[in-house]
């Protein structure tokens, strides 16, 4: 029975269209999936580092459910990176195939919580998975490190499907990548400008849109600064740091409601420093 639920999973993986690296596989065991799933998207560059050490501050906090990293986009050498950054329809459809492997996850798991954690366009990739899941579908949230999806985007489709909702974390130091580089080359949404990674997401301005209003109660959004930031040649990558994870990212995933106690005082426009 184990065996067969086990294959259930990595059938769904591969008709999903994405792959888990060689060494993930020590994560995604039917213990560690029976106790829970996180799926880590990757940024535009796919496997790497990054998001290994994302994993590794899961690990160091004594996360023991399933975490494979989900490498989406084109594997294309060189060009694959700025392909997968500019491509927004491709990229949705990506979203459509996490949200199918999230559904057979929970046909086999009822009742564990899922969440998604995505850095770089895998943030933007996270929330078109959100969006792609049919409507009596939930998954328990979001966390988005240094997204690259546009700050103008509207989420409430996303956070509609989210028990807890959306954690945006961003630093306004990664000037280069969220700034600069989404205002010439785009959004993985498609929007050319600054990326929610960089100045956080529009809030409504008034009730007019009561609904959209309402959406927004659970944005919860927390800002880096000083040395947390990284500076301007670490920004990018400060969120991904697994003392990071383990200290202001994890209390959110392990606790049954938004915010998490610990962490009240970063409910909103939360700021962290060094």
């Amino acid at each position: 029975m184990r065996m067969a639920i086990l294959t259930a999973w990595m059938a769904a993986l591969v008709l999903a269209g994405g792959c888990s690296g060689g060494g993930n596989a020590r994560y995604e065991t039917v213990d560690r999936l029976s106790n829970g799933l996180i799926i880590i998207l990757p940024g535009i560059e796919g496997e790497s580092s990054l998001n290994h050490q994302i994993r590794d501050g899961l690990v160091a906090a004594g996360i023991d459910r399933a975490m494979p990293i989900y490498s989406w986009g084109r594997p294309v050498p060189i060009a694959g990176p700025l392909l997968n950054q500019m491509d927004f329809i491709g990229n949705r459809l990506e979203g459509r195939r996490i949200a199918k492997m999230i559904m057979s996850y929970q046909d086999n798991f009822p009742d564990r919580p899922v969440y998604l954690i995505g850095h770089s366009g895998g943030g933007g990739v996270a929330v078109f998975t959100a969006e792609a899941l049919p409507e009596d579908r939930k998954i328990d949230g979001l966390v988005l490190l240094s997204a690259s999806i546009s700050s103008a985007y509207d989420l409430s489709k996303a956070i509609s499907h989210c028990r807890n909702g959306v954690l945006n974390i961003y630093t306004k130091a990664d000037v280069g990548l969220l700034v600069v580089g989404t205002t010439v080359a785009g959004n993985v949404d498609g929007t050319r400008g600054p990326a929610a990674g960089a100045i956080g997401f529009d809030k409504p301005r008034s009730r007019e849109k009561i609904e959209k209003y309402q959406a927004y109660l659970r944005l919860y959004e927390m800002e880096l600064t000083g040395d947390a930031a990284g500076g301007l040649a670490g920004a990018h990558s400060c969120t991904t740091r697994s003392g990071f994870i383990s200290t202001y990212v994890v209390p959110w995933i392990t606790s049954p409601t938004w915010p998490p106690p610990s962490l009240a005082y970063l409910a909103g426009e939360g700021t962290v420093t060094p």
